[in-house]
């Protein structure tokens, strides 16, 4: 029996999860007690080698043992957990949800597994692993079933949803937009803040992307009403350290004067949290806001820190757009007569995004995009987009 469960293990590191559930239905044959253990972790294997029949049946046969399967105490270790996540530690929190999941392998109690999976998946999301959450969400996802566990499912969809926000991809519910793969990303944590289920559990990725929300109004509007102003003030005192830090953040971007200091207060609460991709995303935003207020030397370095972290999460469209920031920050351009604006509408429109699109994406509204694309067209001597097209290519940064 030993060895046919050592066997198990083996086999489940290496993704082998029907022969682990082969292994562990015949340990359970010859077993002499822990028969329900067994049975139990071979239909969780099963579920996850995609034989959801196999697996039910080896659940009713674990029930039909009448052995009692008593699962491990963890409400102090999962709260930890959750305190550590509030606290923007993912890093933390993702380690104890670990331990907990292994426990609950070591002893067969699997019911409340895919929670603690999709809750870590989340936790690994957010400190930037991304590979970790998205093997722990599909775990969570698959093995739900097994129980009904619809809240598990609900946090797993959550986590996809985050990685498609890093990825560029558009997600099941939301319109691509080739030519602005962040308004996507942004669109997602938008719709993340929609979701306010009603267990407390759920609530949390909601109200953390509550402020990409007032963002994404912010972009379309070209400004925020006075109650969404009120309610960014709002999240800033909110105990919830990602929460805070996310609304300073798109105060930062609103606010007509002291965009400095609360982009500053941002950074002093992500000095103490481990969320690589929002702090990249304070320096973003940072750097845009110091590029249009004209200080193009404090908004490079800023951008700068924000393409790197970018580069090293292999969040694309986030790396592009730090990229085409920081070229909009170029001192001299082999075109001399076309200010950094003029280039930088230039080369988003010559790949032919429209005007609105255009706006959206420089944080401008239409019609300054018109009046820079009009002095393009006269200092290059073109008349249309598709003279501005041909030409195009030959522009680039000295």
């Amino acid at each position: 029996m030993e060895i046919l469960e050592h066997l198990s293990t083996v086999a489940r590191g290496a993704t082998g999860h029907a022969a682990a559930a082969a292994a562990l239905e015949l340990a359970a044959e010859v077993a002499q007690d822990g028969r329900r253990r067994l049975l139990t972790l071979a239909a969780a294997d099963a579920q996850l080698a995609g034989e959801p029949g196999r697996a039910a049946d080896l659940l009713r046969r674990a029930a039909a043992t009448g052995e009692p399967l008593r699962a491990p105490l963890v409400g102090d270790a999962v709260a930890d957990a959750r305190r550590e996540m509030a606290r923007g530690r993912y890093r933390a929190a993702e380690r104890g949800l670990a331990a907990i999941a292994g426990r609950f392998w070591a002893t067969g109690a699997i019911r409340r597994l895919p929670s603690v999976l999709s809750m870590r998946s989340w936790a690994l999301a957010r400190a930037g692993d991304l590979a970790g959450a998205a093997a722990d969400a599909e775990q969570a996802l698959t093995l739900a079933p097994l129980y009904g566990d619809e809240q598990a499912v609900a946090r797993a969809r959550h986590t996809r949803t985050l990685l498609n926000v890093l990825s560029g991809h558009a997600g099941a519910d939301v319109v691509p937009s080739p030519s602005d793969p962040v308004g996507i990303g942004l669109a997602l944590l938008a719709g993340l803040a929609h979701r306010r289920p009603d267990a407390s559990e759920e609530a949390a990725p909601a109200a953390e992307f509550l402020p990409d929300l007032l963002e994404c109004r912010l972009i379309r509007n070209r400004a925020l009403s006075p109650r969404d102003l009120s309610t960014l003030h709002g999240m800033t005192r909110s105990s919830t350290a990602p929460i805070a830090a996310n609304a300073w953040r798109v105060l930062g971007l609103t606010s007509p004067n002291g965009a400095g200091d609360c982009f500053a207060r941002a950074t002093r609460l992500h000095d103490a949290m481990d969320l690589p991709f929002d702090n990249a995303r304070v320096h973003l935003s940072h750097g845009e806001r110091l590029r249009r207020d004209g200080d193009r030397r404090a908004a490079r370095n800023q951008l700068r820190l924000a393409r790197d972290t970018f580069q090293d999460l292999d969040a694309t469209p986030w790396l592009q757009r730090a990229e085409r920031e920081l070229n909009g920050t170029a001192e001299t351009l082999s075109r001399p007569g076309l200010t950094p604006a003029e280039l930088e509408v230039a080369r988003i429109v010559a790949t032919g995004v429209s005007t609105r699109e255009t706006a959206e994406q420089l944080f401008l509204s239409p019609k300054t995009v018109e009046f820079h694309l009009s002095k393009v067209y006269r200092k290059l001597g073109v008349a249309n987009r598709a003279q501005l097209a041909h030409v195009f290519p030959v522009l680039s940064y000295a």
